[in-house]
């Protein structure tokens, strides 16, 4: 396999599931995210029985990458929120560093000049 081809795979491996050992995952290049569309539920619903498939296998794969690619997504949002609370409080602690050593300064000041 070339290089050019492998920077675009993901391996997946030690999977929590029975069936799938490690899923080997191709990402398209140059493809763009589709934008989000609410798409309404229609007012007829009918219950049909579909007959059991056996690809079982390739649904149960599909399942565990999705969630695995969930959880990813998950943990970038814990993290980009740690960061903006940490930022915050960063920014709380140096207001009052400022606020604190300027009452101190004037404090001196008035002290000296008595």
């Amino acid at each position: 396999m070339e290089t050019s081809n492998m920077k675009n795979m993901v391996v997946l491996k030690n999977l929590p599931s029975n069936l799938v050992e490690e899923a080997i995952v191709i990402l398209k290049s140059t493809k763009k995210a589709k934008k989000l569309e609410k798409i309404e539920k229609k007012s007829k619903s009918r219950k049909t029985i579909e007959p059991i498939k056996k690809d079982y296998i390739l649904k149960e794969a599909e399942m565990l990458i999705s969630s695995y690619i969930a959880k990813i997504e998950d943990e970038n949002k814990q993290k980009k929120h740690y960061i903006i609370r940490k930022n915050k409080n960063n920014k709380r602690l140096k207001t009052y560093a400022i606020l604190s050593s300027i009452i101190i300064l004037s404090e001196t000041i008035l002290l000296i000049l008595k």
